[in-house]
């Protein structure tokens, strides 16, 4: 009996520290594609409705790169997936889940795209 009880201890401790892996591998970096970007714009609290055009317009802003950059004329950078300006300070960031969680703050959840020079231009149209 005890030894079952230890067992039945060790799956659940097992099955807990499993749990946050899944999580984190939802939130995934390197180059996404349309659907990796639709999927990361909604774990950061994107609206689902905005999906679609978060990714074109990272796409379009970074080809999809975590890491792009752009240094600006203006002495600014330009980081991420959504190319998140360093006028944000801290929003500006490499990091999966923060830069997409920048976009979705900057676009007010994707309500205002305006920001975002390939909107402007409609550049991010047919990304995706």
């Amino acid at each position: 009996m005890k030894a079952l009880i230890v067992l039945a201890a060790f799956l659940c401790l097992a099955a807990a520290n499993k749990a946050p892996r899944q999580a984190a591998a939802s939130v995934a970096g390197g180059t996404l594609s349309c659907r990796g970007l639709e999927s990361l714009w909604e774990s950061a609290g994107g609206s689902p409705a905005a999906a679609f055009t978060a990714a074109e317009i990272a796409q379009a802003e970074s080809s999809g790169r975590q890491y792009a950059s752009l240094y600006n004329t203006n002495g600014t950078t330009d980081r991420g997936y959504w190319q998140i300006n360093s006028v944000h300070g801290a929003l500006s960031t490499f990091d999966a889940a923060g830069n997409a969680r920048a976009a979705v703050r900057i676009s007010h959840d994707g309500r205002d795209w305006s920001p975002w020079v390939t909107y402007q231009t409609g550049a991010y149209a047919g990304r995706c």
